[in-house]
This record gives C-alpha cells, structure tokens and sequence, in this order.
C-alpha cells in the first residue's frame, strides 16, 4: 500500500495563508443588518450616501456591504434600494427582514465509503452540507491540498483513487458574500481491494456532524457493496427503541421530536446505537454497529 506523503513546507506555507482566509466552521460572525451599508449598527443617511458612491463607483464597497444594500433581497444593487433605504429612514418603508445570519457552518462532510471501505479503482462520492449563512453557497474540493474540483455550486464531488493510500480530502464552501469555511477529512484511507461473497456495509453515516438534543430529527444512511444488488436494510436503534424492518429504502430517518413528545422515549444527551443489517438478492447478510452522538443544543 502506498502512503501519500504530504507536500513540502513552502506548498504547506501556501495552503496556510489560503486556509486563513477560511474561518473555522464554529466561528461566531455578526449578521448582516439590512441597509447598514456603512456596518456601523445603524441605518441612516450615511448608508445611503455610501451605497450611492458606490453605484456611481465613486466607493469601494465589499460584498458584505453590497449585499446589506440589496434591501429588495432581488440580488441587485441599484437606485431602488437606495430609494426603499430612504423611505424605511422617514418611516414608511419596512425591510422583508432586519438582518440576514451570516454564520457559516458546514454541518456534515461525508462519503459514500467510510475511510477502509473504499478501493482503489472505485468512484467514491463526497457531500457537503451546510447550515445557516448567505445563500448561494459554492463549494471547491481539494484533495491533499491541491484543487480537484474548481468552485461551482454543486456540493457534491466524485473521485476514483487510482492508487490505495492516505488523503487529506477537504471541501471549501463560499457563501454569497465570499465568506469561506473549510472541512478536511483526514488520513481519508484507500484499499487496494477485497474480495467477498456476501454484502459488506461499506459505509454509514449521519446527515449532520452535531446532532443537538433539541434538533428535530437525524438520518441515518447506510450503504453495501459486493454480494449481490439489489440489497435491503434493517435499522435498530439503542437495542428496538426503534426499528425500520427490511426495505429497499438505505435511509434511517429518526423523529426525535415525536421520540420525545409523543412516545416520551427523548434520545438523551450521550451516545446511541444503531444496528445495520444488509441482506443481499441471494440472502446472504451483513451487520455493523454504527454509533453517534447527541450533544447539548447548539447555542
């Protein structure tokens, strides 16, 4: 098995200063308040002055500035966004809304194979999901560092390793006003192959990394290779709390709120269980244990 190794400093130094205009995935960053074209907490005649400068070019205005002063959210700066800002000063205008979160967070990052699961040879399928922040968002895949996928809006990403080995496979999501969060999946690691009559669950994973106590629901996925297609599924979560019997359906999709409110049987704060079991078109098995975690709400 051949390990990739990783590149030397000064490409290191060049991806430091390229993730530093990344910012972590918990940071805190203050909304974007409608009309505040100047960031100054308050909407005025100032930020009217400012986004005419900047329309006639006359100011240098940001894309987070820009997108303050698209008040009609048409994704559009012009003279009717500075005649709304007027009239929302004089009290006869009010904005669609006050503020936009500009938080930026990718809430999961996942492949189709879990790390040992996939050959070489195989297309694995990487996606990346994200919460809250400015819409659209655009996402570049890089795989060890080096740009696989250039930057469009499609968040998922396909790659067939040619070589087993380990890869540091990261996606950077942007958001409308270019705000820039990055998530690596280190040490991602290639098989050369394996051989199997039956079905071997190749991967299972969540669709959100933090899972909070008062989130509504959680999915779990699961998916088989080898043996024979088509297979199906059973899904036993913390020993028959619940059970999705077999289908065809590699989805697990856990109601947590009805959990709580309705069975009284809420998924506490800790760790939960979830039984796979594959049975392929021969009827030959497999299971795995996959766990996860339920955190306190994130604030």
């Amino acid at each position: 098995m051949k390990k990739i190794i990783k590149a030397a400093l000064s490409g290191a130094l060049v991806m430091g200063m390229l993730a530093a205009q990344c910012f972590s995935t918990s940071a805190m960053v203050r909304p974007i308040i409608t009309g505040d074209v100047d960031e100054n907490f308050k909407v005025d005649i100032n930020d009217v002055t400012l986004l005419q400068n900047g329309l006639a070019g006359n100011a240098e205005l940001s894309p987070r500035q820009f997108y303050a002063g698209d008040v009609n959210f048409n994704g559009v700066n012009d003279v009717s966004d500075v005649t709304l800002i007027q009239e929302h000063i004089a009290g006869t205008y009010e904005f669609e809304r006050n503020s936009t979160a500009s938080e930026h967070i990718i809430s999961n990052f996942c492949a189709d194979y879990d790390s040992g699961k996939a050959m070489a040879g195989t297309p694995v399928t990487f996606t990346a999901t994200m919460d809250s922040g400015v819409t659209p968002f655009s996402y570049e895949f890089l795989i060890n560092g080096e740009v696989v996928q250039q930057k469009s809006e499609l968040n998922t990403f396909t790659y067939t390793f040619s070589e087993s080995g380990s890869y540091d496979v990261s996606v950077r999501s942007y958001n409308a006003i270019d705000d820039c969060a990055e998530e690596t999946l280190y040490n991602y690691t290639v098989v050369d192959a394996y051989e199997s009559e039956n079905p071997v669950i190749v991967g299972i994973h969540t669709d959100k990394d933090y899972i909070g106590k008062s989130d509504n629901n959680v999915t779990i996925t699961a998916n088989a290779f080898m043996g024979t297609a088509p297979y199906q599924y059973k899904f036993t979560l913390d020993n028959g709390l619940l059970v999705q019997d077999y289908s065809d359906d590699n989805n697990f999709f856990i109601d947590m709120h009805k959990l709580d409110y309705e069975n009284n049987t809420p998924l506490e704060i800790g760790d939960h269980t979830v039984l796979v079991e594959v049975k392929d078109a021969n009827g030959k098995t497999a299971q795995e244990t996959f766990t996860f975690e339920v955190k306190e709400p994130r604030m």
